[in-house]
């Protein structure tokens, strides 16, 4: 009995310790809230379209905006969403047909795009081929719908029938990558990104109008060999209702400002010049608004400007938003928002109202109920002096220097962590840990000179931008410095490797998701995507062979001194599961036995199904408690 009540004792003060604390938030709560993105509207302004995620599948839905109700549109063939990238913004990859009747969509079932009844039913293939194809647009008329298509020698655009299984033209030049087709009014020219093909995108490329007919094409803006960009986001570019006049956006001034070009003239001026980052560029349908989102301080808001310059904040504040669309009649505005504390929902602004709305109401019962935190937006300097941006996460009731920590890296390494939907921080959170999200020189968000400080520089200076991170959370007396973790995914689970391996004394453990371990081999592994990335990040790696290897944790596994547990997909294509396996032997080489692998079924660079996230909180919760909690 003494025995008992001596343990029941130990359990109870064990459970007043941060890290230990109950928590009203459970994983299954967390992994069954939907991630929402849309949309387009009917041509009738009836009815919104939009996509809903959920393990492992993405499916589309219409919304009756007279009654409410809702019907899935996809069943056999689901959508598959587009990337999030650069600030984050994830957005939707279908497209209505200009009559309203059909949707165009990438399906998850072999990469090929389909078309659909907008009321749903059977799809069929709109082309035929064998490339993967994505960023589907129906022509004003109709009739064509352009494309990007994928195969391992060229990115390019594709334009096809509408009527369906056809062949497709390319109409953009071979030898280089293309992608994101816009048209204008007069359904007979593109406009598109264009990059050379052993490079990356978003760090230069240039703007290229194409006539499909004739296959003449113009490149109205160049940034290649001058470090240029036009947009490394999605909608970045957009022809007026008239045809007159291209809105585009630039970063020759160090930003990625937005533009207006007269296509009549070839005038070129600026309609939002600021020291900030924009995209999502949306013509209303006369013309006379142009809606765009505004990247500042880690939020995402929504704005319109016209033509003459004249500049309306429409929905500002602790947000992130995306996925703009005008209806029909251009008095409303739809798009996709979100908050720390707020899951994805599609809203509505009412122009002549001054008034948002929420019309899409997906939540989970609990949630708002379960002590949910506010991230901070917070600011450090770096060794060098550079300001670094991040997000501080905290619980509501603070124990000084008595919680551990998570630093969580963002991937990319040119993402961008901002006041978005985070459930998973919200656990950790909720459990006593304090968390702090770095975006370090090389994130997007903060102007052209910051995102590309990490060439050839990759793994040095921005990581004393990350363990700046834990010195001003330490600074406010917060944390226990003797218990932090470094976690993150693909970048970021290199740069957990990279930290763990080159500022062992700052780490407690490690838990590494989807992480490059070895620079040397990866080349010979991944796929185009990443190969130049590399090449951007370190340079030629037969040029530079000593520092992609002494930024590799399989060449520095002797200083790692935290326990490691590595988590990975079986079918990643970008870091294939050869990264983990190399990164373990370096470690039984060693003798090492204090880590953890796990290779996930069926996942690939990250992980969609529900049961995968339910497993990975499980396996990370016992590793931290046995490593850092009871140690």
């Amino acid at each position: 009995m003494i025995e008992t009540q001596g343990y029941t004792r130990k359990a109870a003060l064990r459970a007043t310790r941060p890290g230990y604390w109950e928590t009203k938030i459970t994983p299954g709560m967390i992994t069954e809230v939907r991630d929402v993105t849309g949309g387009e509207w009917s041509p009738d302004g009836k009815y919104l379209y939009y996509t809903v995620g959920y393990n492992a599948r993405s499916d589309i839905y219409r919304l009756s905006l007279e009654d409410g109700s809702v019907t899935q549109v996809t069943s056999d063939f689901p959508a598959s969403p587009l990337p999030m990238i650069g600030h984050g913004t994830s957005t939707h990859d279908f497209t209505l047909s200009p009559d309203g009747s059909t949707i165009a969509y990438p399906s998850e079932k072999g990469g090929k795009i389909h078309l659909i009844s907008s009321e749903g039913g059977i799809s069929k293939l709109l082309s035929l081929g064998e490339t993967a194809q994505s960023g589907a647009t129906f022509s004003p008329d109709g009739s064509k719908v352009a494309f990007t298509t994928l195969s391992k020698d060229i990115m390019g655009i594709a334009v096809a029938e509408a009527k369906g299984n056809q062949w497709p033209r390319l109409v953009s030049d071979p030898d280089y990558f293309a992608f994101m087709p816009r048209w204008f009014p007069d359904s007979k020219r593109l406009v598109y990104f264009e990059y050379d093909s052993h490079q990356l995108f978003c760090y230069e490329n240039r703007l290229v109008q194409v006539d499909i007919e004739t296959g003449e094409k113009k490149v109205l803006f160049d940034g290649l060999g001058q470090g240029q960009t036009f947009g490394y986001f999605f909608g970045n570019y957009a022809p007026s209702p008239d045809g007159k006049y291209l809105a585009y956006i630039s970063d020759e001034d160090g930003w990625s400002n937005i533009h207006l070009l007269n296509l009549v003239t070839g005038d070129s001026n600026y309609l939002v010049q600021e020291a900030a980052e924009h995209t999502d560029l949306a013509w209303s349908p006369d013309g006379s608004r142009l809606a765009y989102l505004r990247s500042k301080n880690s939020r995402m808001t929504v704005h319109v400007v016209t033509p003459g310059g004249e500049q309306t904040a429409v929905d500002v504040g602790d947000f992130s938003c995306a996925d703009l669309a005008w209806s029909p009649d251009g008095k409303k505005l739809s798009y996709t928002k979100q908050g720390f504390t707020m899951p994805p929902n599609v809203w509505v602004y009412d122009f002549e109202e001054s008034k948002a709305t929420q019309v899409t109401k997906y939540n989970v019962g609990g949630l708002a109920q379960a002590g949910l935190v506010e991230a901070e937006v917070v600011h450090w300097n770096s060794p060098d002096g550079l300001e670094v941006e991040g997000l501080l996460i905290k619980p509501e009731k603070i124990q000084p220097g008595k919680h551990p920590m998570l630093l969580y890296i963002h991937g990319g390494p040119m993402g961008q962590y901002g006041l978005r939907w985070d459930p998973y921080t919200q656990y950790w959170v909720s459990k006593g840990w304090v968390v702090v999200q770095p975006n370090f020189r090389g994130s997007s968000g903060y102007g052209r000179d910051f995102f590309r400080a990490l060439l050839t520089t990759w793994g040095k200076e921005d990581m004393e931008d990350n363990i700046g991170g834990i010195d001003y959370a330490n600074s406010l007396g917060l944390i226990d410095p003797t218990k932090v973790v470094a976690t993150g995914i693909s970048g970021g689970g290199y740069a957990t490797l990279r930290l763990l391996s080159g500022w062992p004394e700052r780490f407690k453990a490690g838990v590494e998701l989807c992480g490059l371990s070895n620079l040397v081999s990866f080349p010979d592994q991944t796929d185009r995507f990443a190969l130049f990335l590399i090449e951007e990040l370190l340079g030629n790696r037969s040029e530079n062979l000593e520092t992609h290897k002494e930024r590799s944790a399989v060449h520095l596994a002797h200083q790692i001194k935290a326990p490691l547990m590595i988590l990975e997909g079986e079918v990643d294509a970008r870091v294939p599961k050869e990264q983990g396996e190399e990164m373990v032997e370096a470690l039984k080489k060693l003798g090492r036995t204090d880590y953890e692998r796990h290779v996930y079924e069926g996942e690939g660079h990250g992980w969609r199904k529900n049961s995968s996230y339910l497993d990975y909180i499980d396996r990370v919760e016992k590793f931290l408690t046995k490593w850092v909690l009871e140690r």
